[in-house]
């Protein structure tokens, strides 16, 4: 298989895995395409500039999702959810998932070491610019939904840290700390399930089970969170 067929054969690998397929192939190749890449070969565009509209399309589309997903939380609360998820870091495992990393054009001086997080990152912000350009905002938003889907199954529970949350929104509200009471166990030694309950002073907000004790804090903490914390 040639250099070119097998490429064409990863960004074919790249839109199944995203849910989209280009319209204009130009702009897929033009998000794929490292400025190191464009100098050394003349090209005329690289993604800086659609790096630079995909981080405000990224941000939007995953806060419109973020609102929607949940309903019941405060502005504060949807900030570090999406702070947690929009970051270099989450950028690059997505980029990973999905196959950027293989099919990112580089030059000469950067093709030894291959591909950095950043330089990943970088094409990951850019691919979102180019969906918002050839499929408009709903093809963008969809892939965003499925960008934050992506890192709610393969985060732990703690990352949405719902203990966290709860603790900030009581304390703004002048009602102190949170404490949580593991009440009950049931089920085998082997397959234990715990029921935790989570109160404030003299009251209780919610009770939750989990597996662990720590997954049935952070459930009972959600559910506290959803009856938006009453006074």
């Amino acid at each position: 298989m040639s250099n070119r067929a097998e490429s064409e054969g990863l960004t074919e690998d790249l839109q199944k895995k995203i849910g989209y397929s280009f319209e204009d192939k130009d702009l897929l190749n033009e998000a794929l395409t490292h400025s190191s890449y464009a100098n050394e070969t003349g090209l005329p565009s690289h993604n800086e500039r659609l790096e630079f509209l995909g981080d405000a399309v990224l941000e939007l589309t995953v806060s419109e999702h973020l609102y929607h997903k949940y309903s019941e939380i405060t502005e504060g609360q949807l900030t570090r959810i999406r702070s947690q998820i929009v970051c270099e870091r989450k950028l690059y495992e997505w980029a990973l998932m999905v196959g950027i990393q293989g099919v990112i054009k580089l030059g000469r001086s950067l093709i030894k070491k291959g591909p950095t997080v950043a330089v990943t990152a970088n094409a990951a912000e850019s691919l979102f610019g180019a969906v918002f350009l050839d499929g408009g905002y709903v093809s963008a938003l969809s892939l965003a939904k499925s960008y934050v889907e992506f890192h709610e199954t393969v985060l732990s529970p703690d990352r949405v840290d719902t203990k966290t949350m709860l603790q900030e929104t009581l304390q703004a509200m002048g009602k102190g700390v949170p404490y949580y009471k593991t009440i009950e166990r049931s089920g085998p030694d082997h397959s234990l399930s715990f029921k935790v309950q989570v109160t404030i002073g003299d009251v209780v907000l919610a009770e939750a089970w989990g597996k662990t004790i720590k997954d049935a804090e952070f459930n009972a903490a959600k559910i506290a969170l959803e009856k938006s914390v009453q006074p």
